[in-house]
């Protein structure tokens, strides 16, 4: 191995090993529940709508189900991702292993992505059309205000520069 591929294969493992790298918990999934997230956590908007104590009953009964389905998913892509870890530590190993074990994790992060999607279609269906034009209304409201905060920082830089 020369040295340009020593510090890619350094860089990747600081990167993986990271705090904050969400192996355990897909995107969306969090301790406790369904939740926010980039590609995942569009029902966290349930939060911001007045929802009757049965739907929260409802979704609580959802998210509890659905995270039962998705802890061994999630405990099978810890365990693959300290195989892809220890693989690429580990003297000899080959890309193909490398790739291989990176497959499994890709089908396995599919598998939590379905569950996933079905339970935001559970719990979306829980939801009156007034809740959900609120919950429209409230995602407008969070997205405007995130172009905001984009423009901004880009402002900041473009002055700083």
């Amino acid at each position: 191995m020369n040295l340009r591929h020593l510090t890619i294969a350094a860089a990747t493992m600081c990167a993986l090993t990271a705090p904050g790298f969400a192996v355990a918990q897909p995107m969306g999934w969090h301790h406790g529940g369904f939740g926010g997230g980039p590609g995942g956590g569009d029902m966290e908007f349930l939060h911001g709508l007045n929802l009757t104590d049965a739907q929260k009953d409802q979704a609580k009964t959802i998210e509890r189900s659905a995270w039962a389905q998705a802890r061994p998913l999630m405990e099978q892509l810890h365990t693959l991702h300290e195989q892809f870890v220890t693989t690429l530590l580990t003297a000899g190993s080959t890309q193909a292993q490398a790739a291989a074990i990176q497959q499994q994790e890709e089908s396995v992060r599919a598998q939590l992505d379905t569950e996933r999607l079905g339970t935001t279609m559970q719990l979306r269906a829980l939801l009156t059309p007034e809740q959900l034009a609120q919950a429209a209304d409230l995602h407008s409201k969070l997205e405007a205000l995130h172009q905001q905060e984009h423009d901004a920082i880009e402002s900041a830089r473009s002055s700083a520069q």
